[in-house]
């Protein structure tokens, strides 16, 4: 089985890039920033797309989607034991998608394409709220990032479960000690993930941190903000995990992030 996550730049139809994502032929491929899919896909895969959210609550001219050779069951519901997180959880129901798919063992996966704005949750919608549970220790505002967290912290059950959760996290590790004013909780927020059974599918494979974008300004590639958290079982069956080289995709200008394409054997 092969998946892939990539943050697509709202790539056109036409774009070569398309061309290389086909080559991979994934089994199942998270995808952020989606305008369109070429007919080619459409009807190789089964897709579930939505569009993505800006700051101030409207649509995105682009979206986030899964696209499975495998018959999606059903749209997991994000829902959880807290109405709070429930209501934010709905609010970027267009920045997740989440669906279980049915193998042709009959087993299920759960898969999640992530894209993690930039941007915290806006503060006046946790007025009188209790968010400590849910905001890092580090940070003073809530991320989108933590909502998922929470989502996942209740909803993982048990480790019989299969869980792939991978896209565009917007978080890279070194945001903490490369940015001014100190860490910020980014190690902090993917530690978390790993503390609910998750694991970094390419920090597994390197042993290291591999940087998956290329800054807007002077073009340098030092940050991770790209991740696949896979569960503990699925990580045993992993057979690679990695990232084109940068040329391919950063000299064409075909995106501003790599794709993580991970391999997993008996499935």
């Amino acid at each position: 089985m092969k998946v892939i996550t990539w943050n697509i730049r709202k790539a056109n139809i036409k774009s070569p890039l398309w061309e290389i994502l086909n080559s991979y032929d994934a089994d199942i491929i998270l995808l952020q920033e989606v305008i369109q899919i070429p007919q080619e896909f459409r009807l190789k895969y089964h897709i579930m797309i939505k569009k993505a959210i800006t700051k101030t609550g409207k649509l995105q001219i682009f979206g986030t989607s899964i696209l499975t050779k495998f018959p999606i069951k059903n749209e997991l519901p994000f829902l959880t034991d807290n109405a709070w997180i429930n209501s934010e959880l709905n609010y970027f129901n267009g920045n997740l998608i989440a669906v279980e798919l049915i193998l042709p063992s009959n087993k299920s996966i759960n898969a999640i394409s992530v894209y993690s704005p930039a941007w915290p949750v806006d503060p006046t919608r946790y007025i009188n709220v209790d968010v400590s549970s849910i905001k890092l220790k580090l940070n003073k505002k809530v991320w989108p990032l933590d909502i998922l967290t929470s989502y996942l912290k209740y909803s993982i059950k048990s480790n019989e479960e299969i869980w792939i959760v991978g896209g565009d996290f917007n978080l890279s590790e070194t945001f903490d000690y490369m940015w001014s004013g100190g860490p910020r909780g980014c190690l902090e927020s993917l530690q978390r993930l790993e503390q609910l059974g998750l694991k970094e599918c390419l920090r597994f494979i390197n042993q290291k941190l591999t940087p998956t974008f290329k800054n807007p300004r002077g073009g340098k590639v030092v940050h991770q903000i790209d991740h696949v958290y896979v569960d503990e079982n699925l990580l045993t069956k992993m057979s690679t995990c990695f990232t084109p080289e940068n040329d391919l995709i950063f000299k064409n200008n075909l995106s501003d992030h790599l794709p993580i394409i991970v391999e997993f054997k008996d499935f």
